[in-house]
């Protein structure tokens, strides 16, 4: 099977990207994604951002089977955090995450989208498009 014409790579390509932003948006005063942002975040959660943007990034130079993989098992994991970190919330409004990451419910609801959305794109996209006659 070939890459060409293929969505999956270029997806996995701007989830990479995605992450990375978000993790550089994170030391930048604003009000969406930081410590004190709608969008709670610690150095380890940025940390995780910005790894998830280099694993992405990696995995999208090894083409569109390695990418789908990933983006499978990615969005489950991704998915299971937020429903952990829902239960781990309770009624608080914040918690840290394993102990480590800083997470608060708007979080979570992030986590299940992306964790859905990113592993929906992994079962779903097509190996190729199809060809314009």
């Amino acid at each position: 099977m070939t890459d060409r014409g293929s969505l999956v790579v270029p997806v996995a390509r701007f989830i990479a990207g995605a992450f990375a932003l978000t993790a550089v948006a994170a030391y930048l005063p604003n009000p969406l994604i930081g410590e004190d942002a709608l969008f709670v975040t610690n150095g380890a959660h940025n940390a995780v951002h910005l790894a998830t943007a280099v694993v992405f990034a990696v995995v999208a130079q090894l083409g569109s089977n390695a990418s789908r993989m990933l983006m499978r098992g990615f969005g489950i994991v991704y998915f299971l955090i937020g429903v952990l970190g829902l239960v781990l919330l309770g009624g608080a409004t914040s918690t840290m995450l394993l102990g480590v990451v800083h997470i608060n419910q708007l979080d979570n609801f992030l986590h299940l989208a992306l964790g859905a959305s990113i592993a929906a794109a992994g079962f779903l996209l097509p190996d190729s498009l199809p060809s314009q006659a």
